[in-house]
Formats: C-alpha cells, sequence, structure tokens
C-alpha cells in the first residue's frame, strides 16, 4: 500500500519516504497515541493499516499487531526468548518485523525466525537458525533485518562451514541455500540489479558478498571490516549499479560500481565519512550521513557528494541521529530524543524545526507512515513505549 512502511528503513531499505511530506512544525508535533512495549531496539513495520511491534517481556518475545489509527492492539503473537545479552543489558530483539503480502517476519536476538500470519498472529513455521547453524550471539546477539527476494527469505546468519548467510522458503520455512564462510555483521542485507538481474548484498563481519538470491551463488565480494571490538552495522545504500558501504572505528567507507568484476572502487574514505551504526541518505546526488560514535559523544552530520565523496559541509556536535529523507528534507530522530527537520541542502546545514520527545533513549529506527511518525524511546533495560506522533 502506499505509504506503508513495511521493513527496515522503508519501502526500499534506503530511509526515502517518497509518498510522505513534511512541513516545519510549531510547537511539538501531537502524540495521537501511546503503546508501552518491553526490552529491545526494534523499530516498528508499519503495512495494510497495521503497525507490528516486536519486543521482550520476560522470558518471551512479543509481536503486537496495533491498529494505525488508535494503537488498538489487534492480536498478540509470544514467543520463547532465551538471549541472555552480550555487550549491552538489553536484552530484547534489535531488527524490524517484515511484512511480505499475508505474512510477517521476525528474526529475535537468539536468531530465532519465525514467520506468522498478518491476520491474526498465528505462528506458520519457526526456525532456531543460530543454533542449527553454530553462530555466534555476537556483541549484541543478532541484528540483521532479513530481506524477502521472490519466495526466499535471506538472512544473514553467521552460521559455520559456509551458513554466513542463509535462504529459507518463505511458505515453510525450509532451507534453500547457504554461502559464505562469514560472521554476521549488524547490517541489513540489501538487493541491487545488475545486467536485469536481482542480486543480494551482504555486509557481513569482514567482508561484503554479492549473491545471487536463487541459489546463493557469490557472484563477487570485497574486503570490508576491521578485526577486534567492531562492527559493520549501516545498511548499504544503492543507487543503480553503485553501492556504498560505510562503518566506524577507522573503517570508514567505499563506493563501488558493481557492475564490473572484480568491482571498481569509485571512492573510498578513511576517517571522514564512518557511521556506527546509522544509514545514511541520499538526496538528489548528497549523501546525508551521521559519522562518528555515539559512544565517544562525537557524532556529527555531514553533507558529500555521492558520486565523489567530497564534503560540503558538517556539524559538530550534532549528536547521533537516525535519518529519513523527505522531499527536500531530512527528518533526524536523535537517540537523545530530539526531533529535527533539516534542509536537504548541500550548500549549507538548516534546521527547520525542532522538538523534544518524552524523556528516553530514541535508539529504535523510526519509521514514517501515511503522515504519522513512529518513534519507539526506551525507559528502561526491561521497558520502553512507542510514540505515535501526527507530522501531517
Amino acid at each position: 500500500m502506499a505509504g506503508d512502511w513495511p521493513q527496515i528503513l522503508g519501502p526500499q531499505r534506503d530511509g526515502q519516504a517518497e509518498e510522505e511530506t513534511i512541513e516545519p512544525w510549531t510547537g511539538q508535533p501531537k502524540i495521537r497515541w501511546r503503546a508501552a512495549c518491553g526490552a529491545g531496539y526494534s523499530g516498528v513495520a508499519v503495512a495494510q493499516g497495521k503497525v507490528f511491534l516486536w519486543y521482550r517481556q520476560q522470558d518471551h518475545e512479543v509481536l503486537d499487531c496495533l491498529d494505525t489509527q488508535e494503537g488498538r492492539r489487534l492480536w498478540q503473537a509470544k514467543l520463547p526468548a532465551i538471549y541472555r545479552g552480550g555487550v549491552n543489558a538489553d536484552r530484547g530483539p534489535r531488527c524490524v518485523p517484515l511484512v511480505v503480502g499475508e505474512q510477517v517476519f521476525v528474526y529475535g536476538a537468539a536468531g530465532d525466525l519465525t514467520a506468522l500470519a498478518v491476520a491474526d498472529g498465528k505462528t506458520q513455521w519457526t526456525r532456531q537458525l543460530r543454533t542449527d547453524y553454530e553462530a555466534d550471539d555476537g556483541y549484541f546477539g543478532a541484528g540483521s533485518t532479513p530481506i524477502v527476494v521472490g519466495a526466499t527469505l535471506i538472512i544473514a546468519v553467521g552460521g559455520r562451514q559456509d551458513a554466513g548467510v542463509v535462504a529459507v522458503d518463505i511458505r515453510d520455512g525450509k532451507t534453500r541455500w547457504t554461502a559464505v564462510d562469514q560472521e554476521a555483521a549488524y547490517a541489513s542485507p540489501t538487493v541491487i540489479e545488475i545486467a536485469g538481474q536481482q542480486r543480494v548484498i551482504a555486509v557481513l563481519r569482514l567482508k561484503t558478498v554479492m549473491l545471487d538470491p536463487q541459489t546463493g551463488k557469490v557472484i563477487s565480494e570485497f574486503d570490508f571490516g576491521q578485526r577486534g571490538p567492531t562492527v559493520n552495522a549501516a545498511t548499504p545504500l544503492v543507487k543503480g549499479t553503485e553501492l556504498f558501504v560505510t562503518a566506524s572505528y577507522g573503517v570508514g567507507c567505499r563506493m563501488l560500481d558493481m557492475s564490473v568484476q572484480p568491482p571498481r572502487d569509485i571512492w573510498s574514505q578513511q576517517d571522514v565519512i564512518g557511521s556506527q551504526y546509522v544509514t545514511p541518505v541520499l538526496n538528489d546526488g548528497w549523501l546525508y550521513a551521521i559519522t562518528g560514535r555515539e559512544d565517544f559523544g562525537n557524532g556529527e552530520l555531514l553533507c558529500a557528494r555521492w558520486s565523489d565523496g567530497k564534503v560540503a559541509w558538517q556539524r559538530p556536535g550534532f549528536g547521533t541521529a537516525h535519518l529519513i529523507a523527505v522531499g527536500d528534507r531530512v527528518l533526524a530522530q536523535h537517540v537523545s530524543g530530539k526531533l529535527e527537520l533539516i534542509a536537504a541542502d548541500s550548500e549549507q546545514f538548516r534546521s527547520l524545526a525542532q522538538a523534544e520527545l518524552p524523556e528516553g533513549v530514541y535508539r529504535a529506527l523510526p519509521a514514517l507512515a501515511d503522515g504519522t511518525l513512529y518513534c519507539r524511546r526506551t525507559i528502561s533495560p526491561t521497558s520502553g513505549e512507542l510514540l505515535a506522533l501526527e507530522m501531517k
């Protein structure tokens, strides 16, 4: 449906809200409704007049299906939760639900993948992928949101014996193929079209691969990542046959032409653009990106040209914020709880409107659908709240 936000980063996994418009506001955007939730950093998916909210409550990972207009719960599904936590005290899920047709897929922090019916939340099938393929939990558990291509669901599992990426049939959950001997990252896979054929791009722990979604054949790969206490967490961006990947921890970024083999570097930087986990957005040939690290308190916003990486301007002290491109503007949800509307202007930084959201940590990805912005705040390691804000 037009205006839906059915998966991570919106319809095309690129942070673009093409069906939406946002005007600068005065005062505070109205909170239409609120919904309590448990632990986790999962953003919501919005599709078919429903909001899918994924969180942990004690020994269960819970999927709530809510009505978009009032936040009324339509159904709730509870699944066993076994993740014990890692570097972060939060033990809830990290991945965004994925809605495809009459199915919704959720991937839990322990690597359990479940398909449920959109209509009533009944479980259709479930797989313990990280257990099946002996994958490590990593620093924060499973955090790469799966992607569907046709009838194939593709997951960066990080399993052993060439099960870094696993594909299953959306109808029954049976494995179709496995590929790549590589640990998982926290970046989510995306799709690129090369010579009329859809390919899947998966950013893994130390390399990025391009695969045939039907067979799992690795078409190309390149090194990207760094050993030690680091993660690749920003989802790759695609424009035509060009691919942009970025990470913090001294990794930097690379822009590549994926239509040739091996992929050709167009440009790269090591110390200017390096996103810890925020995916940049593209507007009219310019990248708007958060660089730096949240844990170091040095996050800043910058604008750089897609074609060559030339930085037009930087905004030190901006902080870490998730970005959504809305027409000729960029909406920023700061982790601190500030909401900010910015002009997509390559000449200079211009803040058009700001608002303070209720106190909390806003690390979960926001979603913008049919004029409503969905922001999830963490109140404590075991509790949170979803806010539905009117933006039109």
